[in-house]
């Protein structure tokens, strides 16, 4: 079954991580105060799909970041620190999957698998270079 978008509306926070949480966040370049923050901010997801473009309006820490990008082709979209980084969306089987071939600009290759648990609960396997880990997603 493909990943339902329309299941993924809605507002989400984190649950349980895996221990390195921490580590592939600081290797993303997030500062320390900027990790406890997407450990305990809320974020309000809205996500369509139309032919195979895939549009995502995501509410954070005041901000909102709309990005539309067509799926299996790489194009650009804006990030939770205000960068502009190339990105290639992909959905494979249950899982959708983003895919950040050049996150820093000098090479850093990045990845999130997400997948439903259940209706309440997204998995998102992340990778950062050499460093793997997870982090869950909890309906509000």
């Amino acid at each position: 079954m493909p990943f339902d978008l329309a299941k993924w509306n809605g507002t989400w926070k984190q649950g349980n991580r895996s221990d390195n949480y921490q580590q592939i966040m600081e290797k993303l370049g997030v500062p320390a105060e900027g990790i406890q923050k997407f450990m305990e901010s809320e974020l309000s997801m809205d996500a369509t799909l139309s032919g195979n473009v895939l549009t995502t309006k995501v509410g954070f820490l005041g901000k909102t970041i709309e990005n539309s990008n067509t799926l299996g082709q790489e194009g650009k979209e804006t990030g939770a620190m205000s960068n502009t980084i190339a990105t290639v969306w992909s959905m494979e089987g249950d899982y959708l999957i983003a895919v950040y071939p050049d996150f820093d600009g000098k090479g850093l290759v990045v990845s999130q698998k997400r997948r439903f648990v259940d209706d309440n609960k997204i998995m998102t396997e992340m990778k950062a270079g050499d460093l793997e880990g997870w982090v869950e997603y909890i309906r509000c």
